[in-house]
């Protein structure tokens, strides 16, 4: 196995602490091998089932939590049948426990004592539980206004914490000048955390028994995510387990819509722009760095960008407590894009909701209670 840059195709080494190309292209990795439909049965429940589509060396042994395997859950909406896979019931509490898993699993398999991260919260989260996991030294840089909840989490893994002023972007500026001296365990940047993420669509298979839905709604900040699912029904359909792949529609905060312009102006990657804060700060990534890779996921899949303001986030979250689904606004946000979608396409749509509301009561007690 080697990591292939997606810009100029050089190769680098496993071994090789990069997460990035000198060119400054985004790395990628191809699995040599997918794991046969006969062995599921035989295998536990978590994403490990799925291991030889995530690209790893054969003897790297898997840093787990039990992740995976999360609930879908059918509803009426609005007068609308649909479905929601509830994935912020992991153990750090977000889907980035998929990506968490597979990349420090990596990391422990070279040696590497010290990580660096930065995060707005769930990736900060999720890498620092599987850190911890492995015995591993972890350094987070945040945004300033990252919520406190989530940092208490960070810290209680073990984790360092470093508080940057300013926006998403500057928290990503001072990791990579930290990364000269420590492993970048990056959801943004490291191939493998990407690898992980197809978990979710291999998930979505089986319990589809096959039958895949025709639309997968998800918020995009990196995009990973929507890359990963991308990778995974691609993956399946490349295996023959499936023949059609779902449509895949990205959401992003009109306040930090860098994909969703790039999208609606046909453009092959973002553009850099002005943002502003948003509620959803969980996709609030103002330079999206696989944004390439995500635009060309969003339009092979045959699916699109909504934008979603904050009025008709908060709108959602509320539709959402009022189902029992207690999710940070990140998650409300792909419910939102949900709602400005014409009837037709509402239809059995499956909704992923990302992150857990637990690690944000303070801020959703702000918000919908006044206190």
């Amino acid at each position: 196995m080697k990591y292939i840059c997606s810009s100029c195709s050089k190769n680098y080494s496993l071994s090789e602490k990069v997460f990035r190309c000198t060119c400054g292209g985004f790395l990628r990795v191809e699995p040599l091998n997918f794991f046969l439909q006969k062995d599921l049965d035989r295998r536990d429940p978590s994403i490990w089932r799925y291991r030889e589509g995530f690209g790893l060396p054969e003897d790297v042994p898997p840093v787990s939590l039990g992740e995976g395997r999360t609930p879908i859950i059918a509803k009426r909406v609005e007068g609308v049948d649909m479905a929601f896979k509830l994935d912020y019931l992991q153990p750090s509490g977000s889907f980035k426990d998929r990506g968490a898993s597979v990349l420090l699993s990596l990391a422990k398999s070279l040696g590497v004592s010290h990580v660096v991260e930065d995060s707005s919260g769930n990736a900060g989260a999720a890498v620092s539980a599987y850190a911890a996991a492995a015995g591993i030294r972890c350094t987070v840089y945040v945004p300033g206004y990252t919520p406190e909840g989530k940092l208490i989490q960070m810290k209680l893994y073990g984790s360092e914490v470093v508080k940057v002023p300013g926006k998403r972007q500057d928290a990503n500026r001072a990791v990579i000048e930290a990364a000269q001296k420590s492993y970048y365990a990056s959801h943004l940047w490291n191939p493998f955390f990407v690898m992980g993420l197809q978990s979710a669509a291999f998930e979505i298979w089986e319990q589809y028994a096959g039958n895949l839905p025709a639309r997968v709604i998800v918020p995009i900040g990196g995009g990973g995510f929507l890359e990963g699912l991308h990778s995974g029904f691609c993956a399946l359909r490349n295996a023959g387990y499936v023949k059609e792949i779902p449509r895949l529609i990205g959401v992003q905060a009109q306040n930090c819509p860098p994909i969703h312009q790039a999208f609606q102006e046909g453009l092959p990657d973002f553009k850099e722009m002005e943002v502003e804060v948003t509620v959803a700060e969980g996709i609030a990534v103002q330079k999206p760095p696989r944004g390439k890779a995500v635009l060309q996921a969003l339009r092979e899949s045959g699916g699109w960008t909504v934008g979603v303001s904050e009025e008709e986030i908060l709108s959602a979250e509320r539709i959402l407590f009022s189902l029992g689904l207690f999710v940070e606004p990140t998650s409300a946000a792909a419910l939102a894009a949900w709602r400005k979608l014409p009837r037709g396409e509402q239809e059995k749509a499956l909704i992923i909701l990302t992150g857990n509301g637990l690690k944000e009561t303070q801020k959703l007690s702000y918000l919908f209670l006044g206190s």
